[in-house]
């Protein structure tokens, strides 16, 4: 008969805490995960409604105001677009670096995710620029 240190487990049981650990651990990180996005601050949410709805509808009305001047000029819709624009790109960038932006499967945004957005709202934006201004220029 093998005598039983205090203590000491045997080597099942040594599986099946280290198990529960690893468990414990993971649940750990779940919930505190879920603490910071719950507890994120209200400038937080105001950013993301402005890169995700606001940003946009400016952008749409700046675009009927280009396409509705009648100038080959450039107008100040013009600087008030691109400006919004580049508030855009800055407002999705501090949300994600500061504000533990996420994506829309709630898991955390990388700046990968932020490259992705940079580039199609840079294109996006310069072909509906461009189609504005080939609308004023064509309704002269």
């Amino acid at each position: 008969m093998t005598k039983k240190r205090p203590g000491r487990l045997e080597p099942q049981n040594e599986e099946i805490a280290s198990e529960n650990r690893k468990t414990t651990k993971e649940v750990v990180q779940d919930e505190s995960k879920h603490e910071e996005h719950n507890k994120a601050p209200a400038t937080g949410c105001l950013l993301r409604l402005f890169w995700m709805l606001v940003g946009n509808a400016i952008l749409l009305f700046c675009i009927l105001g280009i396409a509705q001047h009648r100038s080959s000029m450039l107008s100040i819709a013009d600087v008030f677009y691109w400006a919004i624009v580049s508030s855009l790109l800055a407002a999705r960038y501090i949300d994600i670096r500061h504000l533990g932006g996420t994506t829309a499967d709630g898991d955390p945004a990388t700046l990968a995710h932020w490259r992705r957005y940079a580039m199609v709202l840079g294109v996006v934006s310069m072909m509906l620029w461009l189609g504005a201004h080939v609308a004023a220029y064509c309704g002269k």
